[in-house]
């Protein structure tokens, strides 16, 4: 079996997952890594498994995002099919909740998606899960009622610079990796979008709003001045902007290589990006941040 190298990069999420807890982000940058394959071994294929499962609130994240990359890639000049959006969604999450809850995902992880209550037989009462559709149809509504996507509307095809696209730059040789939701040009202006519909601050998100303007330096413009990162909850309807100059940005850049160097740290051969056993890899102090945790059937913790 040939198996991709699993080569280093940096993202924000991986930031996060690594500050949450160490084994958690062993389990999914290495122990999961090949996973995808059925010839691949049995650890890896349980560890990719499991990182694949999304919480109800990550999954409704999830299709809000899908909702508005459908409304931008086909309905925006088509009244017809904005109109049929919130339906469209909801059946794509029916159908998705039933081969999750028939436990379809432990067959094919990589292309359907499991949830984190039903691997782990939760008790969810169905007001939760009603609740948890209603955030999406909030913001398919409200995402439709804004005066962005009415502007959105009217802007030309070229205007568009990305929708959902991964996309990378280096940094010192560095990989680093970043998706904003969407990349328009206007007026002279590059501007970076990112859909938010949690409940946090929207200033928690600024640094990654400024990875998302290195990026925009990389590839788009030279001008700091001509950056402009927004981060919009279509659930609340709320917008809000950030403007980055040269010196942020360059402490941004410092936060990058710091945040790399720590993940790098635990491997055995850094050179390599060759974690050894993960026996490195404490699990976290912080129990609350288990609860959530896909790994939670694999991890020493709570196995021994």
């Amino acid at each position: 079996m040939t198996v991709l190298a699993n080569a280093f990069s940096w993202s924000h999420s991986r930031h996060a997952v690594f500050q949450t807890c160490l084994k958690r982000y062993f389990f999914a940058y290495y122990a999961a890594w090949g996973g995808w394959a059925s010839a691949a071994p049995a650890p890896a294929r349980e560890a990719y498994r499991l990182k694949r499962l999304a919480t109800r609130q990550q999954w409704a994240g999830h299709h809000a995002h899908g909702a508005i990359e459908y409304l931008l890639k086909n309905a925006r000049r088509d009244p017809a099919l904005a109109a049929g959006a919130e339906t469209r969604q909801i059946e794509l999450m029916r159908q998705e909740f039933r081969d999750s809850r028939a436990g379809a995902y432990r067959g094919d992880p990589a292309r359907i998606p499991g949830l984190f209550e039903h691997e782990y037989q939760l008790e969810v009462p169905p007001a939760e899960w009603k609740a948890t559709v209603d955030r999406v149809v909030a913001a398919v509504r409200n995402f439709l009622a804004s005066d962005l996507w009415r502007d959105l509307q009217t802007q030309p095809d070229e205007a568009f610079l990305a929708t959902e696209r991964r996309a990378s730059f280096l940094l010192d040789g560095l990989k680093v990796l970043a998706v904003p939701d969407l990349v328009v040009r206007r007026n002279g202006r590059v501007q970076l979008y990112d859909w938010k519909t949690g409940t946090a601050d929207p200033e928690e998100h600024r640094t990654q709003l400024g990875v998302y303007a290195l990026l925009a330096l990389d590839r788009w413009t030279a001008a700091p001045e001509e950056i402009e990162a927004v981060v919009f909850n279509p659930v609340r309807g709320q917008r809000t902007e950030f403007s980055f100059a040269g010196g942020e940005l360059e402490t941004i850049r410092e936060f990058i290589r710091d945040s790399a160097d720590e993940m790098l740290f635990p491997l055995a051969h850094p050179e390599t990006n060759d974690p050894g056993d993960g026996r490195e890899f404490e699990c976290t102090a912080v129990e609350a941040s288990c609860k959530t945790c896909p790994f939670l059937r694999i991890c020493p913790r709570w196995t021994t």
